[in-house]
Protein backbone atom coordinates (compact mmCIF):
# COMPACT_ATOMS: atom_id res chain seq x y z
CA UNK A 1 0.00 0.00 0.00
CA UNK A 2 0.99 3.45 -1.08
CA UNK A 3 2.03 5.23 2.30
CA UNK A 4 0.24 8.97 2.16
CA UNK A 5 -1.20 11.13 4.77
CA UNK A 6 -4.70 11.52 5.70
CA UNK A 7 -6.59 13.04 8.41
CA UNK A 8 -9.28 10.62 9.87
CA UNK A 9 -10.97 13.37 11.56
CA UNK A 10 -14.09 13.98 8.58
CA UNK A 11 -14.52 9.91 8.46
CA UNK A 12 -14.93 9.63 12.11
CA UNK A 13 -15.83 12.74 14.18
CA UNK A 14 -18.27 15.21 14.64
CA UNK A 15 -19.36 18.16 16.54
CA UNK A 16 -22.69 19.64 17.49
CA UNK A 17 -23.45 23.54 18.53
CA UNK A 18 -25.64 25.38 20.20
CA UNK A 19 -27.58 26.98 17.07
CA UNK A 20 -27.70 23.02 15.88
CA UNK A 21 -24.25 23.44 13.29
CA UNK A 22 -22.71 20.32 12.47
CA UNK A 23 -19.04 20.66 12.27
CA UNK A 24 -16.57 17.56 10.94
CA UNK A 25 -13.53 19.46 12.65
CA UNK A 26 -12.91 22.09 14.85
CA UNK A 27 -14.53 25.33 13.80
CA UNK A 28 -11.42 27.66 14.23
CA UNK A 29 -10.15 25.20 11.07
CA UNK A 30 -12.53 24.09 9.07
CA UNK A 31 -15.27 27.19 9.70
CA UNK A 32 -18.12 25.85 7.63
CA UNK A 33 -20.50 23.16 9.18
CA UNK A 34 -21.82 20.68 7.28
CA UNK A 35 -25.33 21.03 7.90
CA UNK A 36 -27.59 21.80 10.85
CA UNK A 37 -29.51 19.20 12.90
CA UNK A 38 -32.37 21.52 14.00
CA UNK A 39 -33.41 21.65 10.23
CA UNK A 40 -31.54 18.37 8.32
CA UNK A 41 -31.18 15.00 9.76
CA UNK A 42 -27.73 13.50 10.49
CA UNK A 43 -28.25 11.07 7.29
CA UNK A 44 -28.36 13.85 5.33
CA UNK A 45 -25.13 16.08 6.94
CA UNK A 46 -23.38 13.31 7.23
CA UNK A 47 -22.92 12.18 3.69
CA UNK A 48 -23.89 15.69 2.33
CA UNK A 49 -21.85 18.12 0.17
CA UNK A 50 -19.55 19.97 2.45
CA UNK A 51 -19.00 16.11 4.10
CA UNK A 52 -17.86 14.97 0.76
CA UNK A 53 -16.17 18.05 -0.16
CA UNK A 54 -14.46 17.67 2.81
CA UNK A 55 -13.11 14.36 2.70
CA UNK A 56 -12.15 14.51 -1.02
CA UNK A 57 -9.71 17.02 0.00
CA UNK A 58 -8.01 14.39 2.31
CA UNK A 59 -8.24 11.47 -0.37
CA UNK A 60 -6.69 13.80 -2.84
CA UNK A 61 -4.42 14.95 -0.38
CA UNK A 62 -5.10 18.84 -1.14
CA UNK A 63 -6.72 19.47 2.34
CA UNK A 64 -8.20 22.34 0.44
CA UNK A 65 -11.22 23.54 3.04
CA UNK A 66 -8.91 22.15 6.07
CA UNK A 67 -7.22 25.66 7.47
CA UNK A 68 -3.68 26.08 6.78
CA UNK A 69 -2.86 27.05 10.74
CA UNK A 70 -4.50 23.49 12.19
CA UNK A 71 -2.22 22.37 14.44
CA UNK A 72 -2.55 19.12 13.85
CA UNK A 73 -1.38 19.00 9.99
CA UNK A 74 1.15 21.12 11.30
CA UNK A 75 2.68 18.76 13.57
CA UNK A 76 1.20 15.43 11.81
CA UNK A 77 -0.16 14.68 14.98
CA UNK A 78 -3.05 12.51 15.37
CA UNK A 79 -5.39 12.44 13.86
CA UNK A 80 -3.24 13.16 11.03
CA UNK A 81 -1.36 10.26 9.82
CA UNK A 82 0.14 7.56 7.73
CA UNK A 83 -2.64 6.05 6.13
CA UNK A 84 -1.19 2.41 7.04
CA UNK A 85 -1.47 3.90 10.69
CA UNK A 86 -5.19 4.21 10.75
CA UNK A 87 -6.73 1.44 13.08
CA UNK A 88 -9.97 1.48 12.51
CA UNK A 89 -11.25 -1.04 9.67
CA UNK A 90 -14.06 1.11 8.25
CA UNK A 91 -12.06 4.47 8.17
CA UNK A 92 -9.06 2.80 6.62
CA UNK A 93 -11.20 0.92 3.89
CA UNK A 94 -12.80 4.19 3.21
CA UNK A 95 -9.57 5.93 2.95
CA UNK A 96 -7.99 3.21 0.96
CA UNK A 97 -11.19 3.25 -1.56
CA UNK A 98 -11.47 6.50 -1.67
CA UNK A 99 -14.78 6.71 -0.20
CA UNK A 100 -16.28 10.72 0.27
CA UNK A 101 -20.11 8.86 0.66
CA UNK A 102 -19.45 6.61 3.87
CA UNK A 103 -21.33 3.71 4.88
CA UNK A 104 -21.15 4.02 8.09
CA UNK A 105 -22.11 6.91 10.50
CA UNK A 106 -19.92 9.19 13.15
CA UNK A 107 -18.22 7.00 15.14
CA UNK A 108 -17.16 9.90 17.38
CA UNK A 109 -19.48 12.76 18.83
CA UNK A 110 -17.82 16.14 20.43
CA UNK A 111 -21.04 17.68 22.29
CA UNK A 112 -20.47 21.73 21.94
CA UNK A 113 -24.30 22.54 22.18
CA UNK A 114 -25.47 23.28 26.11
CA UNK A 115 -22.82 25.93 27.22
CA UNK A 116 -24.26 26.09 30.95
CA UNK A 117 -21.77 25.89 33.18
CA UNK A 118 -20.96 26.85 37.28
CA UNK A 119 -18.46 29.28 35.70
CA UNK A 120 -17.86 32.35 34.10
CA UNK A 121 -14.25 31.94 33.26
CA UNK A 122 -12.58 35.19 31.21
CA UNK A 123 -11.21 32.78 28.53
CA UNK A 124 -14.55 30.98 27.67
CA UNK A 125 -17.23 33.62 28.39
CA UNK A 126 -18.24 37.11 30.02
CA UNK A 127 -20.97 36.51 31.88
CA UNK A 128 -22.38 32.96 33.49
CA UNK A 129 -24.94 31.36 30.64
CA UNK A 130 -28.47 31.30 32.01
CA UNK A 131 -31.57 29.64 31.27
CA UNK A 132 -31.82 28.21 27.43
CA UNK A 133 -34.97 27.96 25.30
CA UNK A 134 -36.18 24.36 24.26
CA UNK A 135 -32.95 24.31 21.31
CA UNK A 136 -30.80 22.52 23.67
CA UNK A 137 -33.08 20.12 24.59
CA UNK A 138 -34.67 19.37 21.26
CA UNK A 139 -30.79 18.82 20.21
CA UNK A 140 -30.40 16.31 23.02
CA UNK A 141 -33.45 14.32 21.74
CA UNK A 142 -32.07 14.81 18.49
CA UNK A 143 -28.97 13.25 19.58
CA UNK A 144 -30.40 10.34 21.41
CA UNK A 145 -32.38 9.41 18.44
CA UNK A 146 -29.96 10.01 15.59
CA UNK A 147 -26.38 9.43 16.89
CA UNK A 148 -27.08 6.62 19.50
CA UNK A 149 -27.15 3.68 17.19
CA UNK A 150 -23.59 4.74 15.47
CA UNK A 151 -21.59 6.13 18.37
CA UNK A 152 -18.59 4.51 19.42
CA UNK A 153 -17.38 7.58 21.47
CA UNK A 154 -18.87 10.48 23.32
CA UNK A 155 -16.85 13.73 24.56
CA UNK A 156 -18.72 15.65 26.96
CA UNK A 157 -18.23 18.11 26.50
CA UNK A 158 -16.25 20.61 24.25
CA UNK A 159 -18.47 23.58 25.67
CA UNK A 160 -20.38 23.92 28.97
CA UNK A 161 -19.74 21.99 31.77
CA UNK A 162 -20.98 17.79 31.89
CA UNK A 163 -22.22 18.13 35.39
CA UNK A 164 -23.70 21.61 35.16
CA UNK A 165 -25.53 21.58 31.89
CA UNK A 166 -29.04 20.02 32.36
CA UNK A 167 -29.24 18.40 29.05
CA UNK A 168 -25.36 16.95 29.19
CA UNK A 169 -26.63 15.27 32.49
CA UNK A 170 -29.88 13.70 30.54
CA UNK A 171 -27.94 12.62 28.02
CA UNK A 172 -25.39 10.95 29.97
CA UNK A 173 -28.22 9.70 32.16
CA UNK A 174 -29.97 8.17 29.07
CA UNK A 175 -27.31 5.91 28.46
CA UNK A 176 -27.88 2.20 28.23
CA UNK A 177 -26.27 -0.74 26.07
CA UNK A 178 -29.63 -1.44 24.18
CA UNK A 179 -29.92 2.16 22.92
CA UNK A 180 -26.29 2.85 22.86
CA UNK A 181 -25.41 -0.50 21.53
CA UNK A 182 -21.86 0.72 19.94
CA UNK A 183 -20.63 3.29 22.89
CA UNK A 184 -17.53 1.83 24.24
CA UNK A 185 -15.74 5.53 25.01
CA UNK A 186 -17.12 8.30 27.17
CA UNK A 187 -14.92 11.47 27.62
CA UNK A 188 -15.01 14.32 30.76
CA UNK A 189 -14.09 17.30 29.91
CA UNK A 190 -15.06 19.67 33.28
CA UNK A 191 -13.68 22.21 35.42
CA UNK A 192 -14.36 19.76 38.76
CA UNK A 193 -15.97 21.98 40.55
CA UNK A 194 -19.31 19.92 40.40
CA UNK A 195 -17.16 16.18 40.53
CA UNK A 196 -17.70 14.80 43.72
CA UNK A 197 -18.58 10.80 45.22
CA UNK A 198 -22.03 12.00 45.36
CA UNK A 199 -22.24 13.29 41.83
CA UNK A 200 -20.25 10.12 40.41
CA UNK A 201 -22.67 8.10 42.63
CA UNK A 202 -25.70 9.33 40.44
CA UNK A 203 -24.25 8.53 37.11
CA UNK A 204 -23.87 5.43 37.80
CA UNK A 205 -24.68 3.55 34.23
CA UNK A 206 -21.97 5.45 32.65
CA UNK A 207 -19.03 4.22 35.07
CA UNK A 208 -17.45 1.41 32.83
CA UNK A 209 -17.77 4.11 29.95
CA UNK A 210 -16.10 6.71 31.26
CA UNK A 211 -12.55 5.98 29.65
CA UNK A 212 -10.62 9.55 30.32
CA UNK A 213 -11.33 13.05 31.96
CA UNK A 214 -10.35 16.25 30.86
CA UNK A 215 -10.07 18.75 34.19
CA UNK A 216 -9.40 22.17 33.19
CA UNK A 217 -7.86 24.86 35.61
CA UNK A 218 -5.86 27.50 33.86
CA UNK A 219 -3.88 28.11 36.89
CA UNK A 220 -1.81 25.87 39.57
CA UNK A 221 -2.07 28.43 42.59
CA UNK A 222 -4.51 29.55 44.25
CA UNK A 223 -4.26 33.11 43.55
CA UNK A 224 -4.43 32.29 39.59
CA UNK A 225 -6.93 30.48 39.81
CA UNK A 226 -9.46 33.30 41.52
CA UNK A 227 -8.25 35.21 38.85
CA UNK A 228 -9.05 32.93 35.73
CA UNK A 229 -11.90 30.99 36.92
CA UNK A 230 -13.56 32.07 40.33
CA UNK A 231 -14.03 28.73 41.45
CA UNK A 232 -13.42 27.46 45.24
CA UNK A 233 -9.67 25.77 44.65
CA UNK A 234 -9.94 23.75 47.78
CA UNK A 235 -13.15 21.88 46.73
CA UNK A 236 -11.19 21.63 43.22
CA UNK A 237 -8.44 20.17 45.03
CA UNK A 238 -10.29 18.20 47.04
CA UNK A 239 -12.48 16.61 43.76
CA UNK A 240 -9.03 15.97 42.18
CA UNK A 241 -7.97 13.68 44.75
CA UNK A 242 -11.21 12.09 44.36
CA UNK A 243 -11.11 11.68 40.68
CA UNK A 244 -7.90 10.57 40.70
CA UNK A 245 -8.96 7.24 42.98
CA UNK A 246 -11.12 6.47 39.62
CA UNK A 247 -9.91 3.66 37.15
CA UNK A 248 -9.75 6.01 33.97
CA UNK A 249 -6.70 8.34 32.52
CA UNK A 250 -6.57 11.81 33.76
CA UNK A 251 -5.57 15.23 31.93
CA UNK A 252 -5.14 19.18 33.71
CA UNK A 253 -5.13 21.78 31.41
CA UNK A 254 -4.26 24.76 30.77
CA UNK A 255 -4.78 28.20 28.39
CA UNK A 256 -1.97 29.50 28.58
CA UNK A 257 -1.72 33.49 28.94
CA UNK A 258 0.40 35.86 30.49
CA UNK A 259 -1.18 35.91 33.94
CA UNK A 260 -0.50 32.00 34.02
CA UNK A 261 2.52 31.11 31.62
CA UNK A 262 4.80 30.97 34.38
CA UNK A 263 2.87 28.17 36.09
CA UNK A 264 3.14 25.88 33.45
CA UNK A 265 5.71 23.69 35.18
CA UNK A 266 3.92 23.62 38.60
CA UNK A 267 0.73 22.66 36.77
CA UNK A 268 3.03 19.60 35.27
CA UNK A 269 4.16 18.82 38.65
CA UNK A 270 0.51 18.60 40.34
CA UNK A 271 -0.64 16.47 37.23
CA UNK A 272 2.19 14.22 38.01
CA UNK A 273 1.62 14.25 41.85
CA UNK A 274 -2.39 12.48 40.34
CA UNK A 275 -1.14 10.37 38.23
CA UNK A 276 -2.35 12.43 35.07
CA UNK A 277 -1.22 13.82 32.30
CA UNK A 278 -0.75 18.02 31.45
CA UNK A 279 -2.29 19.40 28.96
CA UNK A 280 -1.77 22.93 27.53
CA UNK A 281 -2.80 25.27 24.32
CA UNK A 282 -2.76 28.90 23.13
CA UNK A 283 -5.14 31.31 24.35
CA UNK A 284 -8.01 32.09 22.14
CA UNK A 285 -10.37 34.76 22.18
CA UNK A 286 -13.77 33.54 21.62
CA UNK A 287 -15.04 37.55 21.57
CA UNK A 288 -14.91 37.78 25.37
CA UNK A 289 -11.47 40.06 24.79
CA UNK A 290 -11.20 43.43 22.95
CA UNK A 291 -7.87 43.56 20.81
CA UNK A 292 -5.85 45.28 23.43
CA UNK A 293 -6.51 42.78 25.79
CA UNK A 294 -5.80 40.05 23.58
CA UNK A 295 -2.49 41.48 22.54
CA UNK A 296 -2.16 41.73 26.41
CA UNK A 297 -2.44 38.53 27.27
CA UNK A 298 -1.79 36.23 24.05
CA UNK A 299 1.97 35.38 25.68
CA UNK A 300 2.59 32.92 22.56
CA UNK A 301 2.31 35.26 19.85
CA UNK A 302 6.14 36.41 18.72
CA UNK A 303 5.44 40.03 19.82
CA UNK A 304 4.78 40.05 23.00
CA UNK A 305 7.21 41.71 25.66
CA UNK A 306 7.03 38.25 27.79
CA UNK A 307 6.98 36.03 24.36
CA UNK A 308 10.80 34.67 25.48
CA UNK A 309 10.11 34.12 29.36
CA UNK A 310 7.39 31.60 27.71
CA UNK A 311 9.75 29.59 25.63
CA UNK A 312 11.94 29.50 28.30
CA UNK A 313 9.49 27.87 30.48
CA UNK A 314 8.15 25.34 27.19
CA UNK A 315 11.75 24.54 27.36
CA UNK A 316 11.76 23.27 30.68
CA UNK A 317 9.01 21.43 30.63
CA UNK A 318 9.00 19.88 26.83
CA UNK A 319 11.39 16.45 27.52
CA UNK A 320 8.84 15.75 30.91
CA UNK A 321 6.70 12.47 30.44
CA UNK A 322 3.02 12.90 30.29
CA UNK A 323 3.01 16.62 29.18
CA UNK A 324 1.51 17.60 25.72
CA UNK A 325 2.03 21.10 24.57
CA UNK A 326 -0.73 21.02 21.86
CA UNK A 327 -0.66 23.66 19.72
CA UNK A 328 2.13 25.51 21.64
CA UNK A 329 4.60 22.43 20.61
CA UNK A 330 6.23 24.12 17.38
CA UNK A 331 7.26 27.39 20.05
CA UNK A 332 9.84 25.20 21.33
CA UNK A 333 13.13 25.01 19.85
CA UNK A 334 11.69 28.08 17.58
CA UNK A 335 14.27 30.88 16.43
CA UNK A 336 13.40 34.25 17.94
CA UNK A 337 13.19 37.04 15.87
Amino acid sequence: MTSRTVCTQPFSWCEVHEDGSVFLCCPAWLKAPAGNLLRQSLADIWNGPLAREVRKGVLNGTFHRCGKRCPRLATGSSPVMDLADVEDVEERRALEKGLAVLPYGPKILNLCFDPRCNLACPSCRATPVGNLSARAARLGEKIRAEFAPHLETMVVAGHGDPFAAPTYRALLLSIHPAGWPRLRDIRLHSNGLLWDAATWQSLANIHSLVREAEISLDAATPETYARNRGGDWSRLRDNLRFIATLPLAGKLSMVVQRNNFREVPALVDLAASLGFRAYFSQLVNWGTFSRAEYRQRAVHHPEHPEHRDLLAVLAQVAGRPHVDLGNLAPLVGADLP
